[in-house]
């Protein structure tokens, strides 16, 4: 019997680009979508057609060489030297391979962040309003969650009493904090150029991998940064608008009404533009990527009891971004412990 050739077995190259662009955009995967982009020249024209990309990477060792740069990667702006810096060249690759896709309307980008490495827990989450700038962040660290009937999500339900060993705790909780902020810091600038660089977006949104946050844009807001970078300069665009009023605070046990969580040994910080303090409304309609499942609304709810009840109370600091603390300042003073 005669063997089939070549041409005989490519019944995918007889497919009409309509149907291969159906196929495609049923993949999502960005790693997946670069190896469909290499099969030919047909296939490489198709795949840049998907409208929707997801997209996750593991945070590289940037002082290790890495193999699978591509050659034609530039770092000639401050933006993708960030990107180099934080999260490797491989990344830097598959961010200039991402923008080539100029009709995307949906992406999200899912990052491991640099700070959080060390980090062996669940328990912390963040939650930032943003546009054009970042406006206001908010970053809640309990030692333990439990549901209504005492199963504890998270900790064993523990409270720890000794006041150094709780100061001792809270200085990694802040420290913990500052580092989420300057991820936001880094995320918000590359929201800023995907917006910029993938004019079809209609929703996108870059997330820690641990669902510990989210950045994200949609609707009415997303039209409204498209319109500001279109509108400046990139100089502009690398300029980083931070947060500069700092509100924090310690508590013990706070009981939630609504769900019927109990947290304890909760570190809670607030950051705020100097210029908008008091702009967390976000929190109580869910804006810029609300947190989805039972547990995560917890947190949502705890957040909404502490500003409206202990904001007031809880100790403001200006800030200048410097993370070394005097040792051994008294918790009491340094996290303004509170009795809810």
């Amino acid at each position: 019997m005669r063997r089939r050739t070549c041409k005989d077995s490519s019944s995918i190259s007889r497919l009409p680009d309509e149907i291969v662009l159906l196929i495609l955009n049923r993949l999502i995967d960005l790693k997946t979508l670069c190896f469909c982009y290499l099969v030919s020249k047909r296939f490489s024209s198709i795949v840049l057609q998907v409208d929707a990309i997801s997209f996750a990477s593991p945070v590289l060792n940037p002082h290790i060489s890495d193999k699978n740069t591509i050659s034609d990667v530039s770092t000639s702006t401050s933006f993708l030297r960030m990107i180099s810096s934080l999260y490797g060249e491989s990344f830097l690759s598959a961010y200039r391979f991402l923008i080539k896709f100029k009709g995307v309307k949906s992406l999200c980008i899912e990052l491991l962040s640099p700070g959080h490495s060390a980090v062996d827990s669940r328990l912390f989450k963040w939650k930032v309003m943003f546009t054009k700038k970042i406006e206001s962040f908010i970053f809640m660290w309990p030692n333990s969650v439990c549901d209504k009937d005492g199963f504890c999500l998270g900790g064993n339900g523990d409270e720890e009493e000794n006041l150094e060993l709780i100061s001792d705790l809270l200085k990694n909780k802040r420290l913990l904090s500052f580092q989420c902020m300057q991820d936001i810091m880094a995320w918000h600038v590359m929201l800023l150029y995907l917006v910029k660089y993938l004019p079809m977006l209609e929703e996108v949104s870059i997330s820690d991998s641990g669902r510990r946050g989210r950045l994200s844009l949609s609707g009415k807001k997303l039209s409204e940064v498209k319109e500001w970078v279109h509108s400046v300069s990139e100089t502009e665009l690398d300029r980083v608008n931070v947060p500069t009023i700092m509100r924090n605070s310690y508590f013990r046990v706070l009981k939630l009404p609504v769900s019927g969580y109990v947290m304890k040994g909760i570190y809670v910080c607030v950051m705020e533009m100097k210029d908008i303090e008091g702009g967390n409304e976000f929190l109580m309609n869910g804006e810029n990527g609300g947190f989805e499942d039972k547990e995560e609304s917890a947190y949502t709810e705890a957040a909404m009891e502490i500003l409206k009840k202990y904001k007031g109370m809880m100790l403001t600091q200006n800030l200048w971004w410097n993370l070394n603390e005097e040792a051994g300042q008294d918790a009491r003073l340094q996290f303004g412990i509170l009795e809810p």
